[in-house]
């Protein structure tokens, strides 16, 4: 039978355990992991592996067997039913992710998942836990069965390490990269417009009258998408003649903050990120009136904080985020935000790696996709409040 424990769920996600569930499912059938004929585990046994309940494990298995991917036998069990051809084999795309707990990567799906399946392909999800695996998966996915690989990469990619640039270049499989590079490989990529939104978010900063303004940051910063932004903030405030502030940097060194890891930290006001930009606010001389937060989940951090110390967005403090998650437009206080277009990036990624695929050859492209700056009630003149 099958190994249980080559699925994983992640309960934090997103995405729905029977979506997930299924599409791990139907990886491990295509790939070939899970061979045609054999047992796949029982309903019963991933509820209790997976921590699920019974119905979410049916509803993915009756929509691997709608697809034929498996066959249920009466008093027997279910199998797999799936039998790759030469053709299908070769039909077959890898969406490769780290973290799959916020929206974005969920619209990079659906935008490569809308271009690929309207010329013939099919795409296996696989959601990495580290940096190691998401290399051992690229690795093992150049065995034959798929044609290519859409990538979003791991954090440490970004990372000025030689022997890492070197692993990714043993790849051989044609490569398009989604939202971020990976230091020293030169591939196809397809990315927002983080400099000019960063811009635009600076510039309505400035327009407002703030001159104290400081960019809020995880400890990733060698990410292209955060070197971007921030070199925007740097700018736009030469441009106005002001001094650029010290980056207030939160969460723990070598680790991205996803979405999960915000949200958790938001309801804790011990964890380390809010302690650290309650710090930040009652130690800085003088105390910023606007933060530009690398991303929404970070503006969501900040105005946590602000509201545990009793104080109000915008009156205390102008808070501008990037990424205009649903959950922006939604906040206590409407988050204003740069607006990225995450589905289209999938989707140009997509048709960038079927061009590759139809023999265009060349050097590497980099797409550059626009952003909008959407301008809501966390932004306002500055005003001094003491704390």
């Amino acid at each position: 039978m099958n190994k249980i424990n080559d699925i994983f769920l992640s309960h934090g996600s997103v995405i729905s355990l029977h979506v997930q569930l299924h599409s791990q499912l139907r990886q491990l059938i295509l790939s070939g992991r899970w061979q045609s004929g054999t047992r796949i585990p029982s309903e019963s046994e991933l509820t209790a592996y997976l921590k699920v309940s019974r119905s979410t494990v049916r509803l993915a298995l009756q929509t691997a067997e709608i697809e034929g991917l498996i066959e249920r036998t009466a008093g027997r069990g279910t199998f797999v039913a799936y039998l790759p051809s030469k053709e299908r084999e070769h039909r077959l795309i890898a969406f490769v992710t780290y973290g799959f707990d916020a929206e974005s990567h969920l619209l990079m799906l659906k935008g490569a998942e809308n271009e690929l399946k309207a010329h013939g392909y099919q795409i296996i999800l696989s959601n990495v836990q580290s940096h190691q695996e998401e290399l051992d998966i690229l690795q093992r996915l150049q065995s034959g069965y798929v044609a290519g690989v859409l990538l979003w990469p791991y954090a440490e990619a970004a990372r000025p390490q030689p022997p890492n640039a070197f692993s990714y270049r043993q790849i051989s499989l044609p490569m398009v990269l989604m939202d971020r590079q990976i230091y020293g490989v030169e591939c196809d990529l397809v990315t927002s417009d983080n400099y000019g939104g960063g811009r635009a978010l600076m510039e309505h900063f400035v327009s407002l009258g703030h001159q104290q303004i400081v960019f809020l940051t995880h400890y990733e910063s060698e990410l292209s998408t955060v070197g971007e932004r921030y070199r925007a903030y740097c700018d736009v405030m030469h441009e106005a003649g002001l001094t650029p502030l010290e980056p207030w940097y939160i969460g723990q060194r070598g680790h991205e903050i996803g979405a999960m890891d915000a949200f958790r930290s938001s309801h804790d006001f011990n964890s380390l990120e809010l302690q650290q930009i309650k710090d930040y606010l009652l130690t800085a001389e003088p105390r910023p009136t606007a933060i530009f937060a690398l991303n929404d989940y970070l503006a969501v951090l900040a105005a946590r904080t602000l509201k545990l110390l009793g104080l109000r967005v915008p009156d205390a403090l102008s808070i501008g985020g990037f990424d205009d998650i649903d959950l922006a437009a939604h906040l206590e206080v409407p988050l204003t935000t740069v607006a990225q277009d995450m589905f289209v990036i999938g989707k140009r990624a997509a048709q960038l790696l079927l061009e590759r695929l139809g023999g265009q050859v060349g050097p590497p492209k980099c797409e550059i996709i626009p952003t909008e700056l959407r301008v809501r009630s966390s932004t306002a003149v500055p005003v001094v409040v003491e704390l």
